[in-house]
């Protein structure tokens, strides 16, 4: 009897702590988050899981390219505004405007960011002139 009652409280303390670290801890919790809004299977994510992982590295230098193409913008309109080139820095600063809203806003563009644009260029008309002609070839 004893022992019976020692592997049912044993059992019961190894469930308790495996629910414990299995269902409780931060990254079990964000993996439930992203599976459940992407509507994913626990296959599909371990395989996208792969898949990311396999391309890391791209990943990260696709990340690091953006922040130096946005970094170098930034400073470029800094400089500008320094000079008291307003114009200049409005020009450089109208450039990632323009190129995103021609690229993706038929395209699968995120519709906050394109709403935005949209509602920017009712109000300003340099915003409007820079997005206007949409069919304009880019690349």
């Amino acid at each position: 009897m004893r022992r019976l009652i020692l592997v049912l409280v044993t059992f019961g303390i190894g469930l308790g702590i495996g629910w414990y670290l299995g269902y409780t801890r931060p990254v079990t919790k964000q993996y439930r988050i992203i599976r459940d809004s992407m509507k994913f299977s626990d296959e599909e994510m371990a395989k996208t899981g792969a898949e990311l992982k396999a391309h890391f590295p791209e990943i990260i230098a696709g990340w690091k390219r953006g922040d130096e193409m946005t970094t170098m913008l930034a400073l470029g309109a800094l400089k500008q505004i320094e000079k008291g080139n307003v114009d200049g820095a409005r020009k450089l600063l109208l450039t990632p405007v323009r190129f995103y809203y021609r690229e993706y806003h038929e395209k699968g563009g995120d519709r906050d960011i394109i709403e935005k644009i949209d509602q920017a260029a009712l109000q300003y008309p340099g915003i409007a002139a820079e997005i206007s002609n949409t069919t304009e070839v880019h690349r």
